[in-house]
């Protein structure tokens, strides 16, 4: 034990000793590799940048959404139980149910809004529209009406109401489904008092995970029920987008998987090259170490250990440069914006082009071990 640190501490000097006499051998590893990283760093955070806009762009238009129309004519049992109990327990999704009133639609001057009801387990998800203080409440898109927010009159059939104006919230589902606005009431609210020979049920789903295997499977559900019972159903999704979106997604992370090993290539071919120029250069030093019963094996792992602590050092520091400079790389370079992404973001990323490095650390060992395993006696001679 004590000689195997003996040795351990004379390779270790062995190596400043290097360092110091031959400054370029570490400094072009480091160098090259930082750049090559940097640069490698900058074209993954682009395709990764792009997609993950073009992810966002889409659900914010409404693809984690599956829309069911549901007719129930009278004497038919309602699918509400079923979609909003058991659909969310089977997949992870939210149920937000509403239902058409018998009342129609109603007027603001010239625009026409749709009147739907809601039910008290759907205020769960309507909580930001404030319904507890006002329960019936015209929402409008402030980009499409003309409407401001507080009283305004509105004609129900023959009847004329004073109802609370609110815009739209940013991105709220309803504003997805019904982008001019909707009126909003609880059920009953305005009930004629005569039974509708027709009910026409809305449920929009919310999946918590939105990929086209999840939705599919939702949708093949919803399907299959209809099968079974015969009734007028729709059911709307986006599943036909998103695995597009898939595919350009996989065929993205084939390209950059790619570029990183590439890059690894190139690094890999550099460390095999001043590996074996420098062992070579100390090869009788070692091959007397080896005649007084060093291990070739230790020799090896020197080189090993040196490469990944140079490497790991260039690389540790392009991704920190990166994640400083990348407002200035991503939106001067490549015209993304202000976005910026974290490291969660690039993470499969900096794990794959990380481990592409290490591979190529070890492969630059084969020559070196070649090298240390040659007979004592072919050198010395």
């Amino acid at each position: 034990m004590k000689s195997l640190i003996l040795i351990s501490l004379y390779l270790f000097k062995d190596t400043l000793h290097r360092w110091r006499e031959r400054p370029a051998s570490p400094l072009s590893r480091v160098l090259v590799a930082f750049f090559l990283s940097l640069c490698a760093l900058s074209f993954l955070a682009n395709y990764v940048l792009s997609a993950k806009m073009l992810h966002d762009e889409i659900k914010r238009n409404g693809a984690d959404l599956i829309v069911v129309l549901d007719t129930v004519r009278d004497g038919e049992p309602s699918k509400r139980n079923l979609l909003q109990h058991e659909l969310p327990s089977l997949y992870g999704c939210d149920v937000l149910a509403l239902k058409d009133a018998p009342a129609g639609f109603a007027r603001v001057g010239k625009a026409v809004f749709p009147i739907l009801e809601y039910n008290m387990e759907s205020c769960f998800y309507l909580a930001d529209l404030g319904l507890e203080e006002v329960p019936v409440v015209l929402l409008f898109h402030p980009g499409r009406s003309s409407l401001h927010p507080g009283p305004c009159k509105v004609v129900i059939g023959d009847f004329d109401f004073s109802l609370n104006a609110s815009p739209l919230p940013e991105n709220h589902l309803l504003g997805k489904l019904y982008p001019s606005g909707v009126v909003l009431a609880p059920e009953g609210a305005f009930n004629t008092g005569q039974v509708a020979p027709v009910s026409n049920d809305r449920y929009v789903i919310r999946v918590h995970e939105m990929t086209a295997d999840n939705i599919q499977n939702i949708e093949e559900t919803l399907n299959n029920m209809v099968r079974y019972d015969g009734s007028m159903t729709m059911v709307q999704t986006h599943v036909g987008m998103l695995k597009r979106l898939e595919v350009l997604m996989s065929n993205q992370m084939e390209c950059r998987t790619g570029f990183s090993v590439g890059i690894a290539v190139i690094v890999g071919i550099l460390l095999i090259a001043l590996a074996s120029m420098e062992f070579r250069q100390n090869e009788y030093v070692y091959t007397l170490m080896k005649s007084f019963g060093v291990r070739p094996a230790l020799l090896v792992l020197t080189f090993i250990v040196e490469n990944i602590f140079l490497i790991g050092i260039s690389y540790a520091g392009a991704v920190w440069a990166f994640m400083k400079t990348q407002k200035i790389v991503l939106g001067e370079f490549f015209k993304l914006g202000d976005a910026v992404l974290t490291y969660a973001d690039i993470w499969q990323d900096l794990w794959l082009l990380g481990i592409s490095l290490l591979i190529c650390v070890l492969l630059s060992s084969v020559p070196v071990a070649f090298s240390a395993y040659r007979p004592i006696g072919k050198v010395l001679k």
